[in-house]
């Protein structure tokens, strides 16, 4: 991984935060319109992140296969993101709730939001849909392990696996549906995808400048030791130890250098949604958020420079 290619595409993503951030202070941005620009990212850029992505590479066989195991990868890693992030909150005293609340904080990243545009900017459409597959897995772990660990009954639910039919999985299992039986998609159609594709970067940066406009508008009494913690977990100590892992497992390059991107991403914003859900303080999940956010521009190179050591 070049760090210099990390390093541009981490300031271009720290000037389109900042415009956000301007635009928050400079004009008032209603709950409505972020909640469109969301809507946008979600539903029509990242999906067409994934479809470009299919759309522009052969889906043969080892392609299929790097898919499952980078799968199966995130499932693994995501649940190890989880331990790690309660044994540290058992460790610094926290019990029952907060030290669940802190594991997920933890042990979880923005793959999607974030993860997906940020590895497409750097690895190219084959990048984004690794990418794609790597937050898919992700949400595996959200909508079970997590809903029994915030569900305060500890219990699982068949309903909340319907969230995972979500438009980006569709994406997904309709591009691979395409590729595998051999149609050839229109130009128009392959085109659209292209340019619906480039708005997801920009749009989610945008909005994550926005949410540090108003956070800061705010000045939220800041729990300082929780939030530590769980950025200390997320930022650093995770994805080094992730790199680590990644030297003794026989992986190609591409999938190991999508993954450490991945699990280098800022806490995920869906934490936010989940705990108000299940009645918990959700002010935390988005203090979490926005300073993980903020501090994971730094981190990210870091992390890219270490695994340019080990990798």
């Amino acid at each position: 991984m070049e760090i210099t290619t990390v390093l541009s595409a981490v300031s271009m993503m720290a000037i389109i935060i900042l415009f956000g951030v301007i635009i928050g202070r400079t004009f008032s941005v209603t709950d409505d319109s972020k909640q469109l620009l969301v809507i946008i990212i979600i539903n029509v850029a990242v999906p067409s992140i994934i479809l470009n992505g299919i759309f522009h590479i052969e889906i043969n066989d080892q392609l299929l296969s790097k898919m499952l195991t980078l799968f199966l990868i995130s499932i693994l890693f995501n649940a190890i993101g989880i331990g790690l992030g309660w044994i540290s909150a058992v460790i610094f005293g926290f019990r029952t709730m907060k030290s669940r609340k802190l594991a997920i904080l933890a042990g979880l990243g923005n793959t999607g939001f974030i993860g997906i545009p940020v590895c497409t900017s750097l690895f190219g459409p084959t990048g984004g849909l690794l990418a794609a597959i790597f937050d898919a897995g992700l949400d595996v772990i959200v909508f079970t392990l997590v809903t029994v660990l915030l569900n305060k009954e500890g219990k699982f639910s068949l309903r909340s696996l319907k969230a995972m039919i979500n438009v980006p999985i569709m994406a997904i299992l309709v591009g691979i549906t395409i590729a595998v039986i051999g149609y050839e998609p229109p130009i128009l159609a392959k085109n659209l995808a292209a340019s619906l594709a480039g708005l997801a970067a920009p749009l989610a940066m945008l909005y994550i400048g926005l949410l540090i406009s108003e956070f800061f508008k705010e000045k939220k009494v800041l729990p300082v030791r929780f939030i530590s913690i769980s950025l200390l977990m997320k930022l650093l100590v995770f994805p080094l130890i992730m790199i680590a892992v990644l030297q003794t497992i026989p992986l190609t390059n591409d999938l190991k250098l999508v993954a450490i991107v991945q699990v280098s991403m800022p806490t995920f914003m869906l934490a936010t949604i989940l705990f108000a859900q299940y009645g918990h303080d959700e002010e935390t999940a988005v203090m979490t958020t926005v300073y993980s956010t903020m501090f994971s521009l730094l981190t990210i190179p870091l992390t890219a420079y270490m695994a340019s050591l080990f990798l």
